[in-house]
């Protein structure tokens, strides 16, 4: 009879499935919200908790505001690694001078000195594979025929300036590069587009180097060479 008792007093829990881990969909959103929430700023004094190993520059890494907790946007990063989602946070590999940082619409960020207001410093070579066809120029903006493989994320594509100077030729001469971020794109389509790059940032630094005024600039790109004329 005591033994009876006994056995009808136990209950037997059987452990359900483990749930569901989230979507990328979701933890990249997750992501971005809790991202635009730490990083918020009414001033300048606001900004200056750099969220280290959000980029592949160094003064490229994302600003938060200084009084945020980053926990939560920690953890969800980690999480969407460990899924292999893309949350962004890539950039050039550059590291670009600022004084301090500045509250930008409200947003914390570096704040660049106006010598990197003009083309990056970056490198091809430390970008994801891209392959270049046809360069052009047209108005303003240098049109490039580029071609990876990809399908699922959008891609970045940057004009960069490695060594920032004008070789003393006439016309003057630059050497630029493309910088490719696939962000972390696993599809394996093939694509081929144009992009449009603005050309206005090399103006500007032609400006600052020689005075105001038509010039031609030509441009060297992946073995090819056009004129870029400023009226």
């Amino acid at each position: 009879m005591i033994a009876l008792t006994l056995l009808s007093a136990c209950i037997f829990v059987v452990p359900g499935p483990d749930p569901a881990p989230e979507t990328c969909d979701t933890l990249v959103a997750d992501y971005e919200a809790e991202l635009a929430a730490v990083q918020t700023c009414d001033e300048d004094a606001d900004c200056g908790q750099v969220l280290a190993n959000t980029s592949c520059g160094c003064t490229r890494d994302l600003v938060a505001n200084l009084d945020a907790d980053t926990t939560e946007l920690n953890e969800l990063r980690d999480a969407a690694v460990a899924q292999d989602c893309a949350v962004g946070g890539t950039s050039v590999c550059d590291c670009p001078e600022a004084a301090g940082f500045r509250c930008d619409a409200g947003a914390c960020a570096w704040n660049y000195l106006a010598s990197y207001e003009f083309l990056p410093v970056c490198e091809a070579a430390n970008g994801d594979p891209m392959e270049i066809g046809s360069v052009t120029v047209e108005g303003d903006e240098l049109v490039v025929e580029v071609s990876f493989s990809g399908g699922c994320n959008e891609h970045d594509v940057v004009l960069c300036w490695p060594d920032q100077s004008f070789m003393e030729s006439f016309p003057v001469q630059v050497q630029l590069e493309l910088f490719h971020e696939d962000n972390g794109d696993k599809c394996d389509a093939y694509l081929t587009e144009d992009r449009r790059l603005s050309l206005l940032p090399l103006a500007e630094a032609h400006e600052d180097a020689y005075g105001p005024g038509p010039a031609t600039i030509t441009i060297n790109l992946d073995g090819q060479s056009v004129d870029y004329v400023i009226e």
